[in-house]
């Protein structure tokens, strides 16, 4: 077992203002993917739209501390995406912090449990 940083990850879910979704799938498509993928801290992060609600993007992240998620709160992109999104969301974020038990690693092309 690791006795450094715990892996940390949550799952969000973004409520769209009632038939705004894909404006709000554009401000994340044009301040978050570079931000993103630049990101060291980030193990995983997928963008999901919900079947079940027109209205709702789910959103898993996986970092690999609590103290890289915390930093990337700080991100420039994701300040600009939060600013952009103000008026395209029907209320805050819920975020749900979930433990992540098992991952495939696509870098190492296995499949195994997560490691912190």
């Amino acid at each position: 077992m690791s006795s450094g940083p715990t892996a940390h990850a949550s799952v969000l879910r973004h409520k769209a203002v009632p038939g705004r979704r894909d404006q709000l799938i554009e401000a994340w498509r044009r301040n978050m993917p570079e931000a993103v993928t630049d990101n060291d801290g980030h193990v995983a992060y997928v963008l999901c739209a919900s079947f079940a609600d027109p209205d709702e993007l789910l959103i898993f992240q996986h970092y690999r501390s609590a103290a890289d998620a915390q930093r990337f709160l700080g991100n420039p992109a994701y300040l600009k995406y939060l600013e952009e999104s103000r008026d395209l969301l029907a209320g805050p974020p819920e975020v749900e912090p979930v433990e992540p038990l098992w991952s495939k690693d696509p870098a190492q092309d296995t499949v195994g449990p997560l490691t912190p």
